[in-house]
């Protein structure tokens, strides 16, 4: 089996600008809240990210994305639990999205 953790690190994310509009086909809006780290093993990197998006409607969501740089990545987000736990430990700074994550999270059982 191979070891997915060797060589690999977990650091502070890059920070983009906060907010920042985002668009899709169905409504568009603002970024308004992100929390995001750094994984980097061997040569490549990521930065896994969970952001809260505000709707010109004024509706919100939370999306869990990936960036490859400065780039938003339209892959699904594959996360390993120290790298979740890591990016959850971020997002406990950010006020909105933490308190998002902790009423679902309660849901938990």
């Amino acid at each position: 089996m191979f070891d997915w953790t060797m060589g690999k690190k977990i650091l502070p994310a890059t920070k983009r600008t906060i907010p920042r509009p985002f668009s899709f086909e169905w409504g568009k809006g603002q970024v308004i809240e992100e929390a995001s780290i750094k994984v980097q093993m061997n040569q490549h990197s990521w930065e896994p990210a969970v952001q809260l998006l505000r709707f010109d409607d004024g509706s919100e969501t939370l999306r869990f994305c990936v960036f490859h740089g400065k780039q938003f990545s339209r892959m699904p987000l594959l996360i390993s639990p120290d790298e979740l736990d890591t990016l959850f430990e971020e997002a406990s700074k950010h006020l909105q999205i933490r308190t998002r994550l902790m009423k679902s999270a309660s849901r938990l059982r």
